[in-house]
């Protein structure tokens, strides 16, 4: 997930997931150094086209905005059964 720590979308994003399993979230912050004017986007983000927060790249797959958790397990092969084994 790329994001933006101002961006209250990508909050609500990681709020979906809860306060434990969203620090496992392979997240990018476009913003590392802050927002201000002149700031630029961070490299990483700006390498793969990055327009909007959040945006989501999984399995080649790209998807804006806020996505439902079904639809990332989905897109993700994730399964339940995964968390359960570990």
């Amino acid at each position: 997930m790329y994001g933006a720590f101002w961006c209250s979308h990508c909050l609500e994003q990681k709020e979906m997931f809860g306060r434990e399993a969203a620090k496992l979230l392979n997240y990018v912050e476009c913003f590392p150094q802050g927002y201000k004017k002149g700031t630029k986007i961070f490299k990483a983000c700006s390498d793969v086209g990055i327009e909007g927060f959040p945006t989501w790249m999984i399995n080649g797959q790209v998807l804006g905005g806020e996505v439902e958790l079904a639809e990332l397990a989905e897109m993700s092969g994730f399964s339940l059964d995964q968390m359960s084994q570990k």
